[in-house]
C-alpha cells in the first residue's frame, strides 16, 4: 500500500488558486491599458469568440506558480523550481507571441524542445525506456534519449495548444490530466510528485474562475505552452522515478490532446495543407459547428463557445481514467490507446459528415 498522502495544506491551495484567480481579474481590469497589445481580436477561422479578449491568461497562471514554489518545503519545492527554470524558453516564446503575434509555431516548438534539453539537464530525468523492444536499447544512447524526450515534450506541449479553442477546453483537459498523474503518482507512493499534480492543478482552477463559461481571459500561448511543458516533463519524470510505471501510463493519460494533434498533423498531410494553418476541422470545433450550434442556439455566444468544452473533458477523461487502473500493464495501455485512436477516428469521422449549422447576422442557428 502506498504511504498515506498528505495534501498540500490548505493555506497553501488557497493562496496559490487566489493568487491565479487575483492576477487573472487585474488582466481582465486592466485590459483598456494594454489591450493592444493583449487582446485576442475574433478574425479567424479557428476563432469562435465574439470580442477581443486578453490572452495573455498564463502570466497568472506563472504567478500562481511562483507562489507554490514559495510556499512550498524543500523537497517538492526544489523540484518545481527546476521545473519552472526548464519552462522558461517555453513560456517566453508563447507570452512574446501572445503580445506580438509574431512568433512562429517553429519557432515555438523549438523553444519547447529547448525546454526540455533544460529539464534533463537539471533534473536529471529522462526517457529511458518505452517497452519497445530495439527502441530501448536506442534509449540508453544519451544523445538518442535526450533527442527523443525533449521532442517528445515539444510534441505535448503543442498539443494543448492546439486543443486552446473554446473557453475551459484546455484548461479542463489539463486538470483532468494532471489529476490522473496525481492518482497514479499516489499509488505508488510519489507523494512530491502528486503534490505538485495537485498544485498544477489549483493554479489553472484559479484563472477557470474568469476562462469558463463565459472566457473573460484567455489562457494564450504563453499559458498553453507553459503548462504544456509541466504536463509533458510531470509524464517523463513519473515512469523515470518510479520505475513500476508504464512509460504508457503517461501517454494514456495526456491520449485526448495527443490524438488530437496526430489526427491535425496526418489531416494536413493528406490535404497537403500547412502544418501551421489554422482550421475547423478538430474534433472540437467539429463540436461546436455540427452539435452546438444545431442544438444550444438560444444561449449567448460565450455560453455556447463553452458548451463544448464538457463534451470534450468528458472524452479526456473516458480516453485518461483506463491508465489509473493499468499503469503497469503496458499491453493493456498499449490496446487502450489503439481503442482510442479507433473511437476518436469514428467519431471525427461522424462530425465530418454532417451538416453545418450557420448562424445568422442575429447569433441565431439556421
Amino acid at each position: 500500500m502506498p504511504p498515506q498522502l498528505h495534501l498540500v495544506e490548505p493555506s497553501t491551495a488557497a493562496l496559490v488558486g487566489l493568487t491565479s484567480t487575483a492576477m487573472s481579474v487585474l488582466i481582465v481590469l486592466t485590459g483598456r491599458w494594454h489591450g493592444k497589445h493583449t487582446h485576442d481580436s475574433s478574425d479567424g477561422v479557428q476563432k469562435f469568440h465574439t470580442a477581443p479578449t486578453p490572452r495573455i491568461g498564463g502570466l497568472a497562471i506563472f504567478a500562481a506558480l511562483f507562489v507554490a514554489w514559495l510556499l512550498l518545503p524543500k523537497g517538492s519545492g526544489m523540484l518545481l523550481g527546476l521545473m519552472l527554470i526548464a519552462s522558461l524558453p517555453a513560456f517566453v516564446a508563447g507570452f512574446i507571441e501572445d503580445l506580438t503575434k509574431r512568433v512562429g509555431v517553429r519557432e515555438r516548438l523549438l523553444a519547447t524542445i529547448l525546454s526540455g534539453v533544460a529539464a534533463y539537464y537539471l533534473t536529471g530525468y529522462s526517457l529511458t525506456r518505452v517497452d519497445v523492444p530495439g527502441f530501448d536499447v536506442l534509449l540508453q544512447w544519451m544523445p538518442f534519449t535526450v533527442a527523443f524526450t525533449a521532442f517528445a515534450v515539444g510534441g505535448v506541449a503543442n498539443s494543448v495548444n492546439i486543443i486552446d479553442g473554446f473557453n475551459g477546453l484546455a484548461g479542463g483537459v489539463l486538470m483532468i490530466c494532471f489529476g490522473m498523474l496525481a492518482a497514479i503518482a499516489w499509488q505508488v507512493g510519489d507523494t512530491h510528485l502528486a503534490k505538485l499534480c495537485i498544485l498544477f492543478i489549483l493554479c489553472v482552477a484559479g484563472f477557470m474562475f474568469l476562462n469558463f463559461p463565459f472566457g473573460k481571459i484567455f489562457m494564450g500561448d504563453g499559458g498553453a505552452y507553459l503548462m504544456g511543458f509541466l504536463l509533458a516533463w510531470t509524464a517523463v519524470m513519473l515512469p523515470a522515478r518510479n520505475p513500476e510505471v508504464s512509460p504508457w501510463a503517461a501517454s494514456v493519460v495526456c491520449s485526448f490532446p495527443l490524438i488530437e494533434t496526430l489526427f491535425s498533423m496526418f489531416r494536413r498531410i493528406w490535404t497537403r495543407s500547412h502544418p501551421g494553418q489554422p482550421d475547423t476541422n478538430h474534433l472540437h470545433s467539429l463540436v461546436k459547428l455540427k452539435i452546438v450550434r444545431r442544438y444550444l442556439s438560444r444561449p449567448n455566444p460565450s455560453l455556447r463557445n463553452g458548451a463544448v468544452s464538457p463534451f470534450c473533458w468528458v472524452l479526456a477523461f473516458c480516453f485518461a481514467v483506463p491508465a489509473t487502473f493499468f499503469y503497469a500493464d503496458t499491453a493493456a495501455l498499449m490496446l487502450s490507446s489503439l481503442g482510442m485512436l479507433l473511437i476518436y477516428g469514428v467519431m471525427h469521422a461522424a462530425l465530418s459528415r454532417m451538416p453545418v449549422v450557420v448562424e445568422d447576422g442575429g447569433g441565431a442557428s439556421r
